[in-house]
């Protein structure tokens, strides 16, 4: 169920720059064309108590011992425990008693997922901060549909709306590529202009090796802010820890 937990910055999004710990949880069903995980719920769980050491310990019980283990690598600068993957809600019947424990211990919590799972967030009102990406067409290969686009963004929609409704502080995130519809953003911004006060974070596509995909250039980047901005509170958010090489 967890892949790995250790301790290191926020690389994107809303709270970029802040130190998290995060739970990493394997799989996820869908197929984006990016994505920088394993699909697999094969592996021995794993820890890295010394941030940045790259020194890795197998756990095999961590999953009955994940408070335990979030206590050894605390330190005094933690903003949240992010629950992420993979796909962290379709283990949500798991986390919620983690998230729980760790809030009565002072912790905040945070989740990061895809918005397919809206019913799993319906009533769940211990996730302090909550980061929902909005796929686009083009983030997936077509040849490997796993569901059709509007349907998913419809789900995703719920998701963000759940948890705001939960009182959870939640925001968006997108990835851009060049060829990215300025229209489509637009729309997604004032989409969610309509749940309430929600930051949408644009996301440039980091390049991959192997990946014919083309980051957004500065102009395009300006433009998709300047046209979100008439409905939503907007950031430019880069993958800063792909650039330092960090977890």
């Amino acid at each position: 169920m967890i892949r790995e937990v250790f301790s290191s910055i926020m690389g994107e999004g809303k709270y970029i720059g802040k130190r998290f710990i995060f739970v990493r949880f394997k799989k996820c069903p869908l197929n984006c064309i990016y994505c920088d995980e394993p699909n697999t719920s094969k592996g021995i769980p794993q820890v890295e108590y010394i941030s940045g050491s790259g020194i890795i310990e197998e756990i095999p019980d961590l999953t009955e011992k994940l408070v335990e283990n979030i206590e050894k690598i605390k330190t005094p600068d933690l903003f949240a425990v992010s629950f992420t993957g993979g796909e962290p809600l379709v283990y949500s019947k798991y986390i919620e008693p983690y998230a729980k424990e760790l809030r009565e211990k002072g912790y905040k919590t945070f989740l990061e997922s895809n918005g397919m799972f809206p019913e799993a967030v319906k009533d769940a009102d211990y996730y302090d901060y909550a980061s929902i990406d909005i796929k686009l067409p083009e983030h997936f290969d077509k040849t490997a549909k796993v569901i059709e686009w509007e349907e998913l963004y419809d789900k995703e929609l719920e998701t963000i709306a759940n948890l705001y409704k939960n009182g959870t502080e939640v925001y968006a995130k997108v990835v851009i590529f060049e060829d990215t519809s300025n229209e489509l953003i637009e729309k997604i911004a004032k989409d969610i202009s309509k749940i309430g006060n929600v930051t949408l974070c644009i996301q440039p596509i980091t390049p991959i090796e192997g990946l014919d995909i083309k980051p957004p250039a500065q102009k395009k980047i300006f433009e998709i802010m300047e046209l979100c901005g008439k409905y939503v509170d907007v950031m430019f958010t880069p993958q800063i820890h792909k650039w330092m090489n960090m977890l």
